[in-house]
């Protein structure tokens, strides 16, 4: 099950089903919003400098040799999403939430030296664990009249402006999974006479809505190693290994609202089903340098994450109610099923950390990532029409993250805020993201526990079909994180 971008690329957000990748699918899964313990979140992630904590195994590897003793963390999260939009004056709300695990792992603390070697390598240290990223958990409803266009309008349309004509015998097998079945159900009319197709609502005067429930998420498997040398510099280096699990389920829905403009037809639903699955591998490699006491100063680099068996399975069905009963039809799709391969962005992570005696630090960093270089490979070949898309569709934007952390005593008190520039060209999409988090700590001699809150929202228009036929749905998503690492040291 595949997105339809077949009007341009303002059409990202537009879903219908395809036996092809598209540009939306290849930024869902090179744009990365990392999660992992409750003390990373707290900050906003603003981490690449700062070390001493297992998240940076994902972004700045080179944290890891801060680390003077092993520690083992947890962290579950509870993941609350709330989304709201407007379609055509019509305000909708959805809700949902999910629990998952953030991060789990160990650092083990290979060959520490007795403080007073100071100088040379003081410590090696291996980094073994998972981490959190993406959550794919949502619910979107939308709805609202429109007088204007129906959805089989959209189809009509691409049937009668078929290069050469298209007959109805070739419908089927030219559009498995959504023209073909509209077309089964009745909701599609041939005139042989005119030798074009017609349908009961061409000028809308029906009452649409569509729900988009996504789950799944982006996890990676991360092997580190890295070490301290002179207290001054540190290293470090992550082979990390990401699974993808993304399922989608829609439902879109049409229902007559006006009889003056629609006769026959009652109303249509429009089920479509979509699992993605991918195994991935990339290599981190960073350094902090501490120059000053002070002072710390991190750089990272991200190679491509290379995905070499993503696999897509799909399928979809409508079924159509009329006045006249005997045109009423349920009809499903074969089962789609595709394997491809994917290539995301590289990566470059930089950023300075700035302590305050023993009372506290302050932290920022810019991510530089171009979604415009993510690659879709068919047949030992990237030269595709979807990757050209890609790269006209996609930028680099400003990704930074700043973060707080004070002392008191054995407690700590975070705070951290986050923007994610859009991805899209300008005047394609919004799509920039928010994130605003604070959090609690206690550190111990041999225990710590942690507390986060973190806050995001994000804003995208979406297409039920063609944008020259329907006006966007102007959607506003905010996500609520609260998790909780649990961490021993020995």
């Amino acid at each position: 099950m595949k997105k339809i971008i077949s009007w341009g690329i303002v059409l990202l957000c537009f879903s219908q089903i395809v036996l092809a990748q598209n540009a939306s699918d290849a930024l869902r899964y090179s744009r990365i919003f990392y999660s992992g313990t409750a003390r990373y979140q707290g900050m906003a992630g603003a981490f690449g400098a700062v070390g001493g904590d297992f998240s940076v195994l994902v972004t700045n590897p080179a944290g890891i040799g801060l680390f003077r003793s092993t520690e083992v963390t947890l962290t579950p999260s509870l993941w609350i999403n709330h989304a709201t939009s407007l379609y055509n004056n019509t305000n909708s709300t959805d809700n949902n939430a999910n629990v998952n695990i953030g991060n789990v792992g160990i650092i083990f603390a290979i060959k520490p030296h007795e403080k007073s070697n100071s100088d040379g390598i003081q410590n090696f240290n291996l980094g073994i664990g998972f981490n959190h990223q993406n959550n794919f958990s949502s619910h979107v409803f939308m709805g609202g009249q429109n007088n204007s266009s129906s959805l089989m309008t959209n189809f009509v349309n691409e049937l009668n402006t078929f290069p050469g004509g298209i007959t109805p015998g070739m419908i089927s097998d030219t559009y498995p999974f959504d023209i073909g079945p509209a077309y089964d159900a009745n909701l599609i009319v041939y005139d042989s006479a005119s030798g074009k197709y017609w349908c009961d609502a061409p000028h809308g005067g029906v009452f649409q809505k569509e729900s988009v429930n996504t789950s799944g998420s982006i996890n990676e498997f991360d092997i580190s190693l890295g070490g301290n040398f002179n207290d001054k510099l540190y290293f470090g280096a992550t082979i990390g290994l990401p699974s993808i699990n993304f399922t989608e389920k829609t439902q879109y829905s049409e229902i007559r609202s006006d009889t003056a403009k629609v006769h026959e037809f009652r109303q249509l639903i429009y089920d479509q089903y979509l699992n993605t699955t991918g195994f991935g591998i990339n290599l981190k490699v960073g350094l902090i340098y501490r120059p000053v006491y002070w002072l710390r100063m991190g750089a990272a680099i991200h190679t491509p994450t290379y995905y070499g068996n993503m696999k897509d399975s799909w399928h979809s069905s409508f079924s159509s109610e009329f006045d006249s009963a005997q045109w009423n039809q349920s009809v499903t799709s074969p089962d789609g099923y595709y394997e491809y391969k994917l290539t995301t962005p590289f990566r470059a992570i930089g950023g300075l950390a700035f302590t305050i005696g023993d009372f506290g630090l302050i932290s920022g960093e810019y991510e530089y990532v171009n979604y415009g270089q993510a690659r879709f490979h068919e047949d030992g070949s990237s030269d595709t029409s979807v990757n050209r898309q890609i790269k006209n569709s996609f930028i680099s934007p400003v990704n930074v993250r700043l973060g707080t952390e004070w002392r008191i005593q054995n407690f700590r008190i975070r705070g951290g805020f986050g923007y994610y520039g859009s991805p899209y060209k300008a005047g394609i999409n919004k799509g920039e993201m928010m994130v605003i988090s604070g959090g609690l700590g206690y550190r111990g001699k041999h225990y710590f526990v942690d507390l986060a809150y973190s806050w995001y929202q994000t804003k995208e228009d979406y297409y039920f079909y063609d944008p020259i036929l329907v006006n966007p749905s102007h959607n506003t998503l905010t996500n609520h994180n609260i998790s909780a690492t649990f961490g021993i040291r020995f």
